[in-house]
């Protein structure tokens, strides 16, 4: 980053609450206020679990007595959902591994019919604890012992057609969820589960990993109503998981501290910064995002997009500019791409939001938050973004 004029004191924000968070001290850091997942910079590794490191998952199969399963799961099921690990190493550049482990290669019987579950969007968080416990149950009973492992994957039989869609269990501790664990003689506190339903067989494994990020505190980019893809279009695995660009955008690589403050370009006062931006689909040090700050809440990113790594499908390639609002809860639109009004025209399945990317020459403005991005350069893996604030 190259300061274009006077660089003025570091704003620092206040003191985090005190419990575990990752440890950004950017002024451009900003904080979430909706009590959930969002794209606040903090995120509560109380509730929330820390995306960095190896995450040791049992992935647990279940049937019902209204839907057995008719063949043994391991191989099928597995390798329907195997392939999350390598795509989360890549996302994270080697920073995040899923260790997933099938510890009982047969079905867990669970106690009730699949339409005794109550499987509908919307349900409610004790609904689902008591499927998670059922499952985990019945696993611990079978010998798996549930105190070896992070979280875990909870696959239902094809056959159980009730099981239709892929919540995401993240543990509430004013709740404990607890299991008798026999090869411990010990109850274990079940933190984390994704509980897939017959989605997975449309999605593939990368709904392992947008419901694995839940986990790790991120909202939902996709729109609970209206065009679901109206936000952010395929550019995230959490707007859309068969996303032509599905690479996590990079405000949320740092939250995930995949990022460090110091790749962070952070425009919080008047003033002008040139910064070359490296693409996000690249490991490495450099730049990766330039964040010019509009409020306690908001704030315009910039970040080079490359058809390269997770991201080797990209309609477009360039800089793409969104607006961050950690005020907004998930399904409301956090983030939403900003539209160029010079992108191409999209061909084949990319969609108008797919394309918008912005070249040399081209710049954003916003006129009531007094700021503009203005692309001047680009090559092969960069682009170089002035940021304006004033």
């Amino acid at each position: 980053m190259i300061v274009l004029s006077a660089l003025l004191t570091l704003i620092i924000g206040p003191a985090h609450p005190a419990h575990a968070y990752n440890g950004s001290s950017s002024a451009c850091a900003l904080q979430g206020t909706t009590g959930y997942t969002d794209e606040g910079q903090q995120t509560d590794y109380t509730r929330f679990q820390n995306p960095v490191g190896t995450k040791h998952v049992a992935v647990i199969y279940v049937d019902f007595p209204d839907a057995a399963g008719t063949t043994l799961p391991l191989t099928a099921y597995y390798n329907q959902l195997s392939g999350a690990a390598n795509w989360m190493w890549n996302a994270s550049h080697g920073k995040t591994w899923l260790d997933l482990k099938a510890p009982y290669g047969n079905w867990v019987r669970m106690p009730k019919n699949s339409t005794d579950y109550d499987w509908e969007r919307g349900f409610s968080w004790t609904t689902h604890q008591a499927y998670v416990k059922d499952a985990l149950t019945g696993a611990a009973a079978a010998g798996v012992d549930l105190s070896q492992y992070d979280m875990f994957y909870i696959v239902p039989t094809g056959t159980a057609a009730a099981i239709g869609h892929s919540p995401t269990f993240v543990q509430d501790p004013a709740q404990p969820t607890q299991v008798w664990n026999g090869a411990t003689q010990s109850w274990v506190t079940i933190h984390w589960a994704v509980t897939f339903g017959q989605d997975m067989w449309t999605w593939g494994y990368k709904v392992a990993d947008h419901e694995t990020s839940h986990t790790f505190g991120l909202p939902d980019l996709y729109a609970f109503s209206g065009d679901q893809n109206q936000y952010v279009g395929g550019w995230d695995l959490m707007g859309l998981i068969s996303g032509a660009a599905p690479q996590y955008l990079g405000w949320e690589a740092w939250k995930f501290g995949w990022i460090t403050d110091s790749q962070v370009s952070c425009l919080s006062a008047a003033n002008t910064y040139s910064t070359t931006l490296n693409g996000v689909e690249y490991g490495g040090s450099g730049y990766k995002l330039a964040v010019v700050k509009t409020s306690d809440t908001t704030a315009y990113v910039a970040e080079s997009r490359r058809a390269a790594g997770n991201d080797s499908g990209a309609c477009a390639t360039g800089v793409v500019i969104y607006k961050v609002d950690t005020s907004t809860a998930t399904g409301s639109g956090p983030i939403r791409v900003v539209t160029n009004p010079d992108a191409a025209a999209p061909t084949g399945n990319c969609t108008t939001l797919d394309m918008q990317t912005w070249k040399p020459g081209q710049w954003f403005e916003d006129g009531t938050a007094r700021i503009r991005i203005y692309v001047n350069s680009s090559d092969a893996y960069n682009d170089t973004v002035w940021t304006y604030k004033w």
